[in-house]
């Protein structure tokens, strides 16, 4: 017996609750860090940012999740007979568009915290609270999409191939990890003018971009398996989205041995950026020297995301063709 709407997301919902708690944990307390323990009104707006930049993510897929449970049907969705999503609903409830809409949201929450509460329990009371604000929003629009359903399928795709679906899970990375060290300009240890080209300096870059991929690579252990079967059921991707994997070579190299090849190029890169900033003389503000210092980082950022999302897409691709033959054989009958 299938269960129903409701009971499946009670018993998912427990673990969607935790992934928020522990995500909210982690970058929050990354920015508290950097920020020496302290919070205050000038940081609602990052904060803000951070928590609709989490919510822009988990939604960004999640029309295309729950495409693949409708297609499926190994949930009872009779919940929904009769729903209707409206225009104003539809395009308030785009990933976009609400993202946007929550930063105003969790800035002004963030905010009235600081302002109630002392700025050494201001960051315990966030991680605390915040979660529950994003599993609201998180619910609202999980609501919305399961209404769209029965006139979400698409004539024409959405994402032509992996590279274009990729760039904007490779923007919002390099946002999200530059409003999480953003409190570091003002710290006298990254005010760099005068001494990029030393070895102390080269070492707290390549040591602050290493902590950054580091976390970045975390969020990529979760399978895209059944998020592209369910675009695939919309049509918003076809059997032509990924055709090859780039770079094999480095890829057959085991993960330790990749890590140490991008440990000496960044190394390298940030010694010859740091060479050049002492040749030019000129000041740059701190996140643009954290990007050109990321640089390297980000390109294999990329092609690690590349490579695990290729492999999760010959997995839908095959799923894929298994259900369409399934539903043949269903109609013989």
């Amino acid at each position: 017996m299938i269960p129903d709407y409701l009971t499946f997301i009670r018993f998912q919902d427990k673990r969607n609750i935790l992934f928020f708690y522990i995500v909210t944990l982690v970058l929050l307390g990354f920015y508290w860090r950097n920020a020496d323990f302290t919070l205050s009104l000038h940081d609602a707006g990052f904060i803000g940012g951070i928590c609709a930049l989490v919510f822009y993510n988990v939604i960004f897929d999640l029309k295309a999740y729950w495409a693949y449970k409708c297609v499926i049907k190994n949930i009872d969705f009779s919940y929904f007979k009769g729903r209707v999503c409206g225009p104003k609903e539809k395009l308030f409830s785009s990933p976009v568009i609400a993202g946007s809409l929550s930063f105003f949201i969790f800035v002004l929450f963030s905010a009235a915290l600081i302002m109630l509460i002392a700025p050494a329990g201001a960051a315990i009371a966030l991680v605390v609270s915040i979660p529950p604000v994003i599993y609201a929003l998180f619910f609202v629009a999980r609501h919305s999409y399961l209404k769209q359903m029965p006139t979400s399928v698409v004539e024409k795709v959405h994402y032509k191939n992996l590279s274009q679906y990729l760039l904007l899970s490779v923007v919002a990375s390099a946002v999200l990890s530059l409003l999480t060290i953003i409190p570091l300009r003002d710290k006298a240890q990254f005010d760099l003018y005068g001494s990029y080209f030393t070895l102390k300096s080269i070492i707290t870059m390549c040591i602050l971009c290493a902590v950054v991929l580091s976390v970045n690579l975390l969020f990529l252990c979760f399978t895209k398996r059944y998020v592209f079967l369910g675009r695939l059921f919309l049509n918003e991707i076809n059997l032509f989205f990924s055709p090859a994997l780039p770079l094999r070579a480095l890829h057959a190299k085991p993960l330790w041995q990749r890590l140490i090849l991008l440990s000496l190029v960044e190394f390298f890169w940030v010694t010859f950026l740091s060479l050049m900033m002492m040749l030019s003389d000129i000041k740059i503000w701190f996140e643009v020297w954290f990007l050109l210092c990321y640089a390297p980082c980000l390109i294999y950022y990329y092609y690690h995301a590349y490579w695990r999302w290729h492999n999760d897409f010959m997995m839908s691709c095959d799923m894929y063709l298994r259900w369409d033959e399934i539903k043949k054989k269903s109609g013989l009958w």
